[in-house]
């Protein structure tokens, strides 16, 4: 391969990384602004009361770095398959990543339901848990 190739690769790797990066970006600032939103909707929907509220959303602040933080490797994963020559580790590596993500969710989800009463819990879950399953990880979890 020559040099003038070798450049054209990595500027292409570079500018898909660079795309993925900021769609990642702004796909999480409006997350963000849906964040309190959620919360809410969660202390109306499953009728908590507000020291479980405030727990919920001490959960929901103390997951959201992690759960950016997710995204973004994701999406700098997603930018180094389209760009691989051999993509068979590329594809090890999201599909690795991706797995990390969905362990955390829903590890996160069971944390919340945890504050939850318990028949409220069970409804919170089975309402949720599915959405993880379909998680496409180009965005943090809706809950709503």
């Amino acid at each position: 391969m020559t040099a003038k190739r070798w450049a054209l690769l990595f500027a292409c790797a570079l500018a898909a990384g660079l795309i993925a990066f900021g769609v990642t970006r702004w796909s999480c600032r409006a997350s963000d602004l849906t964040g309190e939103d959620e919360v809410a909707w969660l202390r109306k929907e499953f009728r908590l009361n507000a020291a479980q509220t405030a727990a919920i959303e001490k959960l929901h602040d103390d997951y959201h770095p992690v759960c950016m933080e997710h995204c973004r490797r994701i999406a700098l994963a997603k930018a180094r398959l389209a760009a691989a020559t051999d993509p068979a580790p590329a594809k090890a590596e999201l599909a690795r990543l991706e797995a990390v993500c969905h362990d955390a969710t829903l590890a996160h989800l069971r944390r919340v339901a945890a504050v939850m009463p318990p028949e409220q819990a069970e409804r919170f879950l089975a309402l949720v848990l599915p959405k993880v399953s379909g998680q496409t990880h180009d965005a943090p979890l809706g809950l709503k």
